[in-house]
């Protein structure tokens, strides 16, 4: 009897050690993190510009986190291949997903069968960057300034046309077209180096561009830039006015993209992530890129602030969308 008690007794401690090691695990594996290389997701071909300020960024946050970083290729499906392939993975801090507003904000108004929930499934992290666009017209454009094309597109509606080639732009032109009370010939484009094709050759007659693609051409005067679409003026074209300075005071539009994670990922994880992020983007290596090479603004906040951005950004095109069509169908 004593022997069985013995046993019973020893059974019982093994137990116990058991479920304190199994409760313990999680906790250990937080505290080591990262003990192996971490992923970053891009819903981008290699060589777009948020490809690039995203290996950058990545490059200078292994160096925060000890330990290498790599960065993965998923274009396709308006980022929904990229969000389902970070959603496949574990949440363990070890997958990155670079965030936009087409997968944050614009998918869940525009796509009724979304395989995801952006504000269940995802969590923000700190943002990298936006970056204002220009609305452009060819060097042989008959339309001088933005009045000019303004008026021309009030007098005859559906005449001047109007190229894009993202949701993003293309709910940026229908704020456009609203604020400013015309109709433009919207002519959707799949890549911004079509758009500019037909922009400079008279196919089309504007054109809402990164300002940072657009550059090259502004500078070599292939095209004309009449408007940014920023709160100020473009420290790159100081010289061109804001849409708000040309009567719309209550226009902007910026592109941002930023990283986040599986909103299960553990907070623990998710904090040492974010830090790390921060102090790569604080660097001046990441700034002077993303202010000489990407033509945008290095705007780095932290996951609150990101998710209020998000949640703004959110309730602002939900408003477009209950006075025009923002689908695209």
């Amino acid at each position: 009897m004593n022997t069985l008690r013995t046993l019973r007794a020893i059974g019982a401690a093994l137990g116990l050690v058991a479920a304190v090691a199994c409760l313990q695990a999680p906790a250990a594996a937080q505290q080591s993190y990262p003990a192996h290389p971490v992923r970053f997701i891009v819903p981008l071909g290699p060589g777009s510009g948020s490809d690039t300020v995203t290996r950058l960024a990545a490059k200078l946050a292994a160096t925060e986190l000890g330990q290498p970083t790599f960065v993965e290729n998923k274009p396709g499906g308006d980022a929904i291949l990229a969000v389902q392939s970070l959603l496949a993975a574990p949440a363990d801090g070890y997958n990155v997903l670079m965030l936009s507003p087409s997968s944050m904000v614009i998918n869940p108004l525009i796509n009724d069968s979304l395989p995801y929930d952006a504000q269940r499934d995802l969590r923000p992290l700190a943002t990298a960057l936006r970056s204002a666009a220009v609305l452009v017209t060819g060097a042989n454009s008959p339309y001088k300034t933005y009045a000019e094309a303004i008026a021309a597109a009030r007098g005859k509606p559906g005449t001047v046309s109007m190229a894009s080639y993202s949701h993003h732009y293309r709910i940026g032109a229908l704020m456009l077209q609203q604020a400013a009370g015309v109709k433009f010939n919207y002519i959707p484009y799949k890549t911004p180096g079509q758009v500019q094709t037909d922009l400079m050759g008279g196919q089309v007659d504007l054109a809402l561009l990164d300002v940072g693609g657009a550059m090259p051409l502004i500078t070599s005067g292939k095209v004309r830039a009449l408007a940014v679409t920023g709160k100020e003026r473009h420290p790159q074209l100081a010289a061109v006015p804001t849409l708000r300075e040309s009567g719309l005071p209550n226009y902007d539009l910026y592109v941002w993209i930023g990283f986040g994670v599986a909103a299960k990922t553990p907070e623990p994880v998710a904090k040492t992530l974010e830090a790390a992020l921060l102090k790569a983007m604080a660097q001046p290596e990441f700034r002077n890129y993303v202010t000489q090479n990407a033509g945008a603004e290095a705007f780095t906040v932290g996951s609150k602030e990101f998710s209020a951005l998000i949640a703004s950004e959110r309730t602002r095109y939900q408003q477009l969308a209950k006075q025009v069509d923002i689908s695209g169908r």
